[in-house]
């Protein structure tokens, strides 16, 4: 009995001393890879958004805060997209949208794959078209062709060109304990407003005259006015390689 007893003691001694060991071990991890976390890290990314194509460079201050900068672009135009008919006259248009920028945006990670971001870009959106007579026009007797005519040009911008921005997104910009990262965002810029623009060229120039403008003065007063004006939205995926753990 007495050995039993012995026995039994010793075997209660040598599993506090595992668990104890045990504890230490995990310690030791949670402490690893809480510093792993909590270190600097950097990773390259691309991404395709409502901004155009574009890449960036994100730096992770820890597990929470990272910073972003980058660039995005797109440039489409559309020659002689469609005919605009007024009365007799046929008119050739050609729109054309541009947008992206330069931008800085700071990641506020409420989980490990939900954040929240706020920054600023410099934009560089605009919608614009160009309008040019689709056929020779006679006057009197004089025969103008489509060149002769020159064009007129209606372009949409945005009334500040460094805009503030928010969003909220799903998944990492920069991966916390891997390499690869993904990450899907919805977010928007906010310009102030944006502002219309007519000019013209030759017989278009008269497009250009100070009671044309005071009517597009009206106009951009008008748009500033509006509260929704100017917001631009985003969608965006992104994918990230982080270079530096």
């Amino acid at each position: 009995m007495r050995k039993l007893t012995i026995i039994f003691f010793v075997f209660i001694y040598i599993l506090n001393i595992s668990a104890q060991i045990q504890n230490q071990s995990d310690n030791s991890d949670n402490n690893a890879s809480s510093n792993k976390s909590s270190s600097f890290g950097l990773a390259v990314g691309i991404s395709a958004s409502t901004n155009g194509l574009g890449g960036n460079l994100t730096a992770s201050l820890n597990d929470k805060f990272a910073l972003r900068l980058g660039y995005e672009a797109l440039d489409l135009s559309f020659s002689n997209a469609f005919v605009y008919n007024q009365g007799d006259f046929n008119f050739d248009v050609s729109p054309a949208f541009k947008a992206g920028g330069l931008y800085a945006i700071f990641d506020w990670y409420l989980l490990k794959s939900l954040y929240i971001s706020a920054g600023v870009m410099v934009t560089d959106f605009q919608l614009s078209a160009k309008i040019m007579s689709a056929d020779p026009i006679t006057i009197g007797e004089i025969e103008y062709s489509p060149d002769d005519m020159g064009e007129m040009n209606i372009a949409v911008g945005p009334l500040n060109k460094i805009a503030p921005y928010a969003g909220i997104g799903f998944g990492r910009n920069i991966s916390r304990d891997k390499r690869l990262a993904m990450s899907f965002e919805l977010g928007a810029y906010h310009t102030g407003s944006y502002v219309v623009d007519l000019s013209g060229t030759k017989l278009f120039e008269a497009n250009g005259d100070p009671a044309n403008q005071q009517s597009i003065t009206n106009l951009n007063e008008t748009l500033k006015g509006i509260s929704w004006s100017g917001i631009y939205p985003v969608i965006k995926l992104g994918v990230s390689y982080r270079i530096l753990k």
